[in-house]
């Protein structure tokens, strides 16, 4: 196996993208017990956090030949763990008074960390929103209803005077929306991190 200490992350990915399993390796490596720190100071759970580092590392060893890197790689995964915890927060339903994401004793750490505030996962929320936005008004107020403010078809039919069939029937024409973005490799990262193609 060979020595890759010394390659630069960028030159890792390239050989990641060619399938190299020893490149995988040493960027695992690297960043394993940086990410598992960073994730456990959010969720303050060391199997929570172990579980989420490794779902990152899944992504990134299933998405690898897609990656384009517009920074750093470091930037790269380190915004990927910011919204990679915050799928795991919304997934496992956390109250807001349990592990709030505004006002987390650790948060203004979290936010001074430029790394977790990329300029291009910025970008990528910024074309999500305009997607979102383009929706027929309905669709779009149910589908903001829906994965901003995790309301159930059913809370959501009741607060609209829908019936639930016509809530999932909308909820599912914007994800079919959503889903003709993923010809953009970093938009099919970030929707499937941050669980809105849930």
């Amino acid at each position: 196996m060979p020595n890759l200490k010394s390659h630069t992350d960028e030159a890792l990915i390239t050989m990641l993208k060619d399938g190299a399993v020893s490149a995988f390796d040493e960027l695992y490596n690297r960043y394993w017990e940086a990410l598992l720190a960073k994730a456990f100071d959010r969720v303050k759970s060391r199997e929570d956090a172990q579980e989420i580092v490794q779902e990152l590392f899944i992504k990134i060893w299933k998405h690898s030949p897609h990656i384009k890197l517009q920074y750093t790689f470091k930037t790269y995964i380190y915004a990927a763990l910011r919204y990679e915890v915050y799928h795991f927060i919304g997934k496992h339903q956390f109250r807001k008074d349990d592990i709030s994401l505004e006002s987390s004793e650790h948060f203004e750490l979290w936010a001074q960390d430029d790394e977790f505030h990329s300029i291009e996962m910025k970008e990528l929320q910024s074309q999500v929103d305009l997607i979102v936005d383009s929706l027929p008004e309905k669709c779009k107020i149910i589908f903001k209803m829906s994965r901003n403010e995790g309301l159930s078809s059913k809370n959501i039919a009741d607060q609209l005077n829908l019936s639930p069939r016509t809530v999932d029937t909308q909820i599912g024409k914007a994800l079919r929306v959503l889903k003709t973005a993923l010809k953009d490799p970093k938009l099919t990262f970030f929707l499937l991190s941050s669980g809105l193609l849930r």
